[in-house]
């Protein structure tokens, strides 16, 4: 049997980014990178903290990197437009809350970092239980969303809001979750903050846009009132001329933000199913993770997909007119060629009347010249003792038969010319 040469490959690419296997208590620190450069430079960079710690190097062309350090485990993965930077921490003790965990690698290495943060996040897994009034001390006084997950086994706080130290805080604590389940915690609640970053990237972009947009609207409403004041070829072509302008612009605005937007779907999706994988219930006065995207993120989103169907109805509109404004041109033009064809005919006419005066005036020229010849041939001739005539009365008697026969000739050719 052949083998298609992608198959290992496409088998391995289901495995790609699995989730940790974490033992509480346990730190996670994380960093997203948006725009972080060439791979290469990155597996580069990872080689060589890997030396430095004396652990295996990435292997070349990978996409994920999962290591073991000496007091930490370092988790890279590479997407297409960001890469995460994640170091865990297992079996910590009641010690610090929300420690950075990137303290522990070299300060240089990370300040060398390329591309620039979009997301930061802390993730403390605790087993003990805490009471509502001692959370808002970790938390420094912001206000929390809460829920349990995982039908129940832990229970998530946090503030989705940035602290003094630039990360965002979410405490996971233990009420009966095993390894494997903390894992799955833990790459959920990364991705969530991961993805809800990303697609947040094309709000401002979207709030750039309503005006643009709302201006082109409001040009392509007075286009379509000019419609109906259209007099002449010249304004329908002035018309025309504004149009294409309004379309130029409006493509312009659609090409140079279409990737954007078509990833903030894609990054919305990812976001809302990773919280249904979370399948949290709801405590007492608290918002769920689900509620406050409901409230806070959606609204966001939808900010983004108004503006592309904005952009789309627009379009539809700008397309609309186009045709109106095409259909009215032909009208005009068949017209006009109806106009021609009528003075074409009537020129037509005035043709043939001066065809005909000018075939007649031709048969009279062609019959006094022809009259001239025979008189020249006739000169020396002595008509008169044979005729019984004078020359003069000769010529007079030919002249009827010559016209005759230059009118005949010029018919007959008028004929030909016909068929």
């Amino acid at each position: 049997m052949k083998f298609h040469p992608q198959k290992n490959a496409l088998i391995k690419e289901l495995h790609n980014r699995t989730f940790p296997v974490v033992q509480l208590p346990a730190q996670v620190s994380s960093l997203v990178i948006f725009n972080p450069g060439d791979r290469q430079l990155e597996l580069d960079r990872l080689t060589d903290l890997a030396k430095q710690q004396n652990v295996t190097p990435p292997l070349a062309d990978e996409s994920c990197y999962y290591q073991s350090f000496k007091d930490f485990d370092l988790r890279w993965e590479r997407h297409n437009e960001f890469s995460t930077y994640t170091v865990i921490c297992q079996r910590q003790g009641e010690g610090e809350f929300f420690r950075n965990l990137f303290s522990l690698i070299d300060s240089e290495w990370l300040e060398a970092m390329p591309g620039e943060v979009i997301a930061a996040n802390h993730i403390d897994l605790r087993p003990t239980t805490l009471s509502s009034e001692q959370l808002p001390e970790y938390f420094e006084g912001k206000r929390l969303v809460g829920s349990k997950i995982y039908d129940g086994l832990a229970t998530v706080w946090t503030s989705v809001q940035h602290h003094s130290d630039g990360f965002i805080r979410t405490l996971v604590v233990d009420e009966g979750i095993d390894a494997l389940q903390a894992g799955r915690a833990i790459r959920n609640l990364l991705e969530i903050a991961a993805y809800r970053a990303m697609t947040l990237l094309a709000l401002p972009i979207a709030r750039k846009l309503i005006p643009e947009v709302t201006k082109l609207e409001g040009r392509l409403v007075g286009t379509n009132a000019k419609l109906n004041l259209l007099e002449t070829v010249e304004d329908e072509q002035k018309l025309m001329t504004e149009l294409i302008e309004e379309a130029t612009q409006l493509e312009k605005l659609v090409a140079d933000h279409n990737f954007r937007f078509s990833a903030t779907q894609a990054y919305f999706s990812l976001t809302e199913s990773r919280l249904d994988m979370l399948r949290e219930q709801r405590l007492p006065t608290f918002r769920t993770l689900k509620q406050f995207h409901v409230r806070r993120f959606i609204p966001a989103f939808h900010t983004c997909m108004s503006v592309v169907k904005r952009k789309e109805d627009l379009s539809k509109r700008i397309s609309r007119t186009t045709e109106l404004l095409n259909s009215r041109l032909q009208l005009s033009l068949e017209l006009q060629n109806q106009r021609l064809l009528a003075s074409m005919d009537k020129r037509s006419a005035l043709q043939l009347r001066l065809q005909q005066t000018v075939e007649g005036l031709s048969v009279v020229a062609m019959t006094y010249y022809s009259m001239n010849l025979i008189k020249l041939l006739i000169a020396p001739l002595p008509i008169e003792q044979y005729l019984l005539m004078s020359k003069t009365m000769a010529l007079a008697i030919m002249t009827p038969f010559v016209f005759t026969g230059a009118l005949m000739l010029v018919k007959r050719i008028r004929n030909k010319l016909e068929k």
